[in-house]
């Protein structure tokens, strides 16, 4: 059986599929290639596979044309990968099986995708609404976290030409293995707070609560901050976003735009306060129960609303002027939500932690072999 893994986005999908692309190739009968479409995935697909101790496998960049190449260097970023999947049908229709870890992936059936069958392996356990969560339907195969995740699609009718499976989080499995490498200390010894803000513009609360809350840190003495956005944050703008966060770095802020430790849950394994809005990767935070934070300065009216269930774990902030005294007061307040944030955990992630990878393998491996 020949199979393909495409990351068509940057290096953070590595973290979600190199570790299930592994167990595949280490199971009889099955031929694993990989292809990319960032250069930097080169190096976390490396890093990955020397911390899990398992071979390189096979790995080819997708094939690109100049107007590929030219939306690339614009950050054109969504009309880019379209074009690259449209580019690559045919190169796909090789193999046996597509594995891929975005939704995107879904239009590759209208594209003129008929020869393999398309399997998705989700990243993210998140409860936002995804406005291309709808081209699930077109995968053959999909390998969800949890039953959180699973009842939801089920519910929206999106498993109907499908089928499903839970398998875990394979995350968590690259975690384990990489969590030695990086250790996060700052000079004054305090633990830190992580803000970590999404990208989408109608939910992020970035515009109008980074630089009070960033002031609000400086003027306080009980934690550190780690300031490490959604990495999608900065697909605009040249470097200039970038460029004016990193000016408000100090020896008690650290401000992340791009390196490893925003991708392997560093940061999210080792803060001792949880800051956010609407990213998934809170439920990678509370595989150790901690406070959290949620931001809420456009006073979108979430109670009751599931795609903001995760906004039940910890105290809702709307005015950026009260996010220190929410801050002063998270340690405290944290026993009353630890019960539901080990409820939900289990619920998004399932049971057993660990093993995920060999477990999405396996499903991959029973459903061709039934297909």
């Amino acid at each position: 059986m020949n199979i393909a893994f495409i990351y068509i986005a940057e290096p953070y999908q590595c973290y979600h599929t190199a570790s299930v692309a592994s167990a595949l190739a280490a199971t009889p009968g099955c031929e694993v290639t990989e292809y990319y479409s960032f250069p930097e995935t080169v190096t976390h697909l490396t890093r990955i596979r020397r911390a899990l101790g398992v071979p390189a496998l096979p790995l080819r960049p997708f094939p690109k044309s100049w107007k590929a190449k030219a939306l690339k260097k614009a950050r054109r970023l969504d009309q880019e990968r379209l074009l690259v999947l449209r580019e690559n049908v045919a190169e796909l229709n090789q193999y046996d099986v597509v594995v891929a870890t975005e939704y995107t992936a879904g239009v590759l059936k209208e594209m003129g995708l008929n020869g393999p069958k398309l399997v998705l392996l989700m990243h993210g356990a998140g409860d936002r609404y995804v406005n291309d969560e709808h081209l699930v339907r077109e995968f053959d195969l999909t390998l969800v976290p949890g039953p959180k995740v699973e009842t939801y699609f089920r519910d929206k009718g999106l498993f109907q030409t499908g089928v499903s499976q839970i398998v875990g989080y394979p995350k968590f499995d690259v975690f384990a293995a990489v969590r030695k490498e990086n250790a996060i200390s700052f000079p004054n010894g305090r633990p830190f707070a992580l803000y970590n803000p999404h990208y989408q513009r109608a939910l992020t609360s970035a515009p109008a609560c980074m630089t009070p809350l960033i002031k609000g840190f400086k003027a306080q003495t009980d934690y550190n901050l780690v300031v490490a956005p959604h990495i999608k944050m900065f697909h605009k703008g040249f470097g200039i976003r970038e460029r004016q966060l990193k000016r408000q770095q100090s020896a008690d802020v650290l401000v992340d735009t791009g390196s490893d430790a925003m991708l392997d849950m560093t940061y999210t394994s080792q803060a001792s306060l949880y800051i956010g809005d609407v990213s998934s990767q809170v439920y990678e935070f509370l595989a150790i129960p901690r406070p959290c934070i949620f931001l809420n300065p456009r006073r979108i009216p979430w109670r009751d609303d599931p795609y903001f269930l995760h906004w039940t774990l910890g105290d809702v902030v709307d005015d950026p002027a009260d996010i220190m005294t929410a801050v002063a007061q998270a340690q405290e307040r944290h026993a009353r939500y630890r019960p539901v944030q080990e409820q939900l955990f289990r619920e998004t992630f399932g049971e057993p932690l660990l093993g995920a990878s060999q477990r999405a393998a396996e499903a991959i491996v029973s459903f061709m072999s039934d297909a």
